[in-house]
């Protein structure tokens, strides 16, 4: 089989890779179209998937703002295009549908929604452009427990211990922190918390536009493509499209006509499972705090 994939020139496997990956046709579909057989496309998709995401390639073009010149770049693009401060990206899970995985893990993988998924998280900046991807849980798995165990919440913390006023945004499925800010969801009308409420999710909807970017170009993850593969192997397809989004963004590729929206209401999303904590928690009270003060300044903003 290596032999007979290495007979192949190289550009006809990066095509089919591509095509699957952009049409979300099965593996003999995109082989007819290319003149390639089943198997060697199916080698050509593995392969080229796990190149794409190694840790030299995944480093290179999905980048969380490590660097304070990163954030102050990032952060400064979203109140110019939102009007809300502080922002240096928007957070939330999305469920990608895969196969029924074998029966010692399916639990693992059956969400809420009544399908098999992975909850892959993303974080996003305002251009859409993915900053970080965590594929590793299964659609049992809640959004708050992911966001909890992530690399990234701890280094959100060790930016408020050294005192910088930076945050993500959530939806209401997340935990209130000084460094992630979720909606008021019981703001009446008309009050400073309403305002900041609807500013909040005009800018998370970036998060949204960006899962709906995702599918529209790579199709193969749509809700009517499921991943016909084990877990572990989609969540390398799904972490590869992210690279491949970002790639497409920095060099300007047009995007392909919109497929149907899965969601509508982008902006107006609510989460179903609205995190529940113990009210008396520091982190929470400082949170309190912090978004105490955003409703002011969001309020004095915009008004």
């Amino acid at each position: 089989m290596l032999a007979m994939l290495r007979a192949v020139p190289s550009l006809y496997c990066e095509k089919s890779l591509y095509v699957f990956y952009a049409t979300g046709s099965y593996q003999r579909l995109v082989g007819m179209a290319k003149y390639l057989g089943q198997p060697t496309v199916s080698k050509c998709v593995k392969e080229v998937t796990d190149a794409l995401v190694t840790p030299a390639i995944l480093n290179t073009f999905i980048k969380f703002p490590y660097a304070r010149a990163d954030r102050d770049v990032i952060r400064n693009k979203f109140f110019a295009k939102y009007g809300f401060p502080g922002v240096i990206g928007c957070i939330d899970g999305c469920h990608f549908h895969i196969f029924t995985p074998k029966k010692e893990v399916e639990h693992l993988y059956y969400s809420r929604k009544h399908f098999h998924s992975l909850n892959v998280q993303m974080i996003c900046d305002s251009d859409c452009r993915i900053l970080n991807v965590n594929a590793k849980y299964g659609g049992a798995t809640h959004d708050a427990f992911i966001w909890e165990n992530s690399v990234v919440n701890n280094y959100m913390q060790s930016l408020h211990r050294n005192n910088e006023q930076v945050w993500l945004l959530g939806d209401s499925g997340y935990p209130r922190r000084p460094w992630l800010m979720t909606p008021i969801l019981d703001a009446v009308e008309g009050t400073p918390a309403y305002k900041y409420t609807a500013v909040h999710g005009r800018t998370r909807v970036a998060i949204e536009n960006t899962f709906g970017r995702l599918k529209n170009r790579w199709r193969c993850l749509c809700k009517d493509r499921t991943l016909h593969y084990a877990p572990v192997k989609c969540a390398k397809i799904i972490t590869a499209c992210c690279v491949l989004h970002n790639l497409a963004i920095e060099f300007n590729i047009p995007e392909p006509e919109p497929a149907e929206i899965e969601n509508p209401n982008l902006a107006m999303t609510i989460s179903e499972h609205i995190f529940q904590e113990n009210t008396t928690g520091d982190g929470l009270i400082r949170g309190r705090a912090i978004r105490s003060i955003l409703v002011d300044k969001i309020n004095r903003l915009h008004t």
